[in-house]
């Protein structure tokens, strides 16, 4: 490895119809997902819990376990536990019934700014690290086109279960390369978010930037760099968490980011110095062209998994 790069995440599933609210049968996609993340090759800083451990573990012991770090944390000892269902039971037509919230669970998305914080400190906050969160479930073909998985064969049939686990081997992406690709992406001394121009989200908040240089959301699902950047980031994300609730408002932790993003860019003339973006205009990709041009056209619309194929252009023609 040229750079050293670590990455963090967490995996939880069956939330779905609990006060915590999430995905509903994420759990085999998750488990393949973060499977074939260990071919990362580096060290990945996971939190969860016993239960989803040992739901989990079956999988990390056929794959491979050694790259992982694991950290017990059940979510209702969440520092924001008890003051999120306050604003929730505040407002349960939004933040309990709406289709926008009742699949998101706010006490992982906030948690991510714990967890970074906590995998900082763990790998040690020092100049010339990298950290980057990473979506448990990213490795998905709902995101990613099937291009980038050289594993998958729709003609195997030798168990449909066999079949299915292969879906999520991205291996194309999630491989050895990846980390320094990202870390060298980045920059030294900087933060690499992606962000979506169309805006995607519309909950109500007090918080406001006059001017934002940036309309649209980040992504939440894979942003970092700097070791050192990335812990005050994750500082800074859960005072505005803190404040979101001194308010009575809650919010995606794509919109939190968002904010800084935009607020840090408009507060500190040097902000931009600290960060390489990333922007795409859409989530569909080169397998969604049965559909209307109306959902993706890929003659006018850039994709997120664009930035893959960049990657797999220089890597592979690499060889």
């Amino acid at each position: 490895m040229e750079n050293d790069v670590s990455f963090v995440t967490c995996v939880y599933d069956d939330l779905y119809d609990t006060e915590f609210a999430g995905r509903h049968n994420r759990g085999t996609h998750y488990a393949f997902s973060l499977a074939q993340m260990h071919e990362l090759g580096v060290p990945i800083y996971c939190y969860t819990d016993k239960r989803n451990m040992m739901k989990y573990m079956p999988t990390f012991l056929l794959s491979g376990h050694e790259n992982y770090k694991f950290f017990s944390y059940n979510l209702n000892d969440s520092p924001y536990f008890d003051r999120i269902q306050e604003v929730k039971d505040s407002n349960v037509e939004m933040y309990r019934n709406s289709p926008s919230w009742e699949s998101r669970c706010l006490e992982i998305m906030w948690g991510k700014f714990d967890f970074i914080s906590h995998a900082a400190e763990q790998m040690g906050i020092d100049s010339g690290k990298y950290l980057y969160w990473i979506d448990a479930g990213l490795s998905h073909p709902g995101v990613l086109p099937m291009r980038f998985n050289s594993i998958h064969n729709e003609d195997d049939y030798r168990t449909s279960s066999y079949e299915y686990s292969q879906r999520f081997k991205m291996n194309r992406i999630f491989n050895s390369k990846l980390p320094d690709y990202l870390a060298n992406y980045t920059g030294k001394n900087k933060l690499l978010h992606f962000l979506c121009t169309s805006p995607q989200h519309s909950d109500p908040s007090h918080l406001r930037v006059d001017n934002a240089p940036y309309v649209g959301t980040a992504v939440g699902g894979l942003f970092g760099g700097d070791v050192r950047i990335m812990y005050d980031l994750a500082q800074q994300a859960k005072i505005i968490c803190k404040d979101l609730l001194d308010h009575g408002h809650l919010l995606k932790e794509e919109d939190v980011l968002t904010h800084m993003i935009n607020f840090n860019l408009n507060n500190d003339p040097t902000y931009e110095d600290k960060l390489t973006m990333y922007t795409f205009d859409t989530w569909y990709h080169e397998d969604w062209t049965a559909w209307s041009k109306d959902v993706y056209n890929p003659e006018t619309d850039k994709s997120f998994s664009d930035f893959f194929v960049e990657f797999t252009d220089k890597t592979e023609g690499d060889k």
